[in-house]
């Protein structure tokens, strides 16, 4: 749904396809409210990942349809209900939750909120390289790595290492707060379109539909963390 920009500020990351690694990967297990709009996502063969909002494609054969929210009517259906994994149950969680929390307390950042960035991010993966080239648990592209202190000649596996990849989104992160007088939806935003569209459109979340319905998807998980 998503593609990170190739630097900070840039315009929205506008390719709603993007590489994923996890192929299994599922954002599901959040119980929405009935009017929630159902999210899906499945991996072609090439390896894109394809996510959308309205009616449900039918998935290539071998290929699995994933709901990244809960799909109309499983509020009242218990198998498909049961079919939705929790965040704790992604791959990669229980590994990625301590860095995560670090850098989310080291940068007075809400944990909660770093870990959904990351959820929505990478699922968790901390290999994950969008068609972008951003990089590992936070997604970054290697720019604002430098930015938030990589070396400019850090390779990728460097970048994409856990801990410090966490520390360097989260820094991103609390930067955006802090520019954005500490609003959440406002710095989620900017993470995936860039500060310069939010203030652009006036300090508003952009009229770009990926990037409100990446807002939409990280607050869901961030609120259901703070339950």
């Amino acid at each position: 749904m998503h593609a990170r920009s190739s630097k900070p500020g840039s315009g929205p990351r506008g390719v709603a396809a993007w590489r994923a690694r996890a192929v299994g990967l599922v954002l599901a297990g959040l119980w929405l409210p009935a009017h929630a709009d159902a999210l899906w996502q499945f991996v072609d063969r090439d390896g894109v990942m394809h996510m959308g909002n309205v009616a449900a494609p039918q998935a290539p054969a071998g290929r699995e349809l994933i709901w990244l929210s809960l799909p109309p009517g499983a509020a009242r259906d218990a198998p498909a209900a049961r079919k939705a994994r929790a965040l704790h149950e992604l791959p990669g969680y229980a590994a990625a939750k301590p860095h995560l929390e670090a850098a989310a307390v080291a940068q007075a950042v809400e944990p909660a909120l770093v870990i959904a960035v990351a959820a929505a991010e990478s699922a968790f993966n901390p290999q994950a390289v969008s068609r972008k080239g951003a990089l590992g648990l936070m997604q970054l592209m290697p720019a604002t790595a430098e930015r938030y202190g990589a070396p400019a000649s850090a390779d990728r596996s460097f970048v994409m290492e856990p801990k410090l990849n966490a520390e360097l989104g989260s820094r991103y992160l609390a930067d955006l707060l802090r520019l954005f007088g500490g609003d959440k939806e406002l710095a989620v935003a900017a993470y995936n379109a860039g500060e310069g569209a939010v203030l652009k459109h006036g300090r508003r979340i952009p009229p770009y539909p990926e990037t409100q319905q990446y807002v939409e998807r990280v607050m869901r998980l961030y609120r259901g963390l703070v339950r």
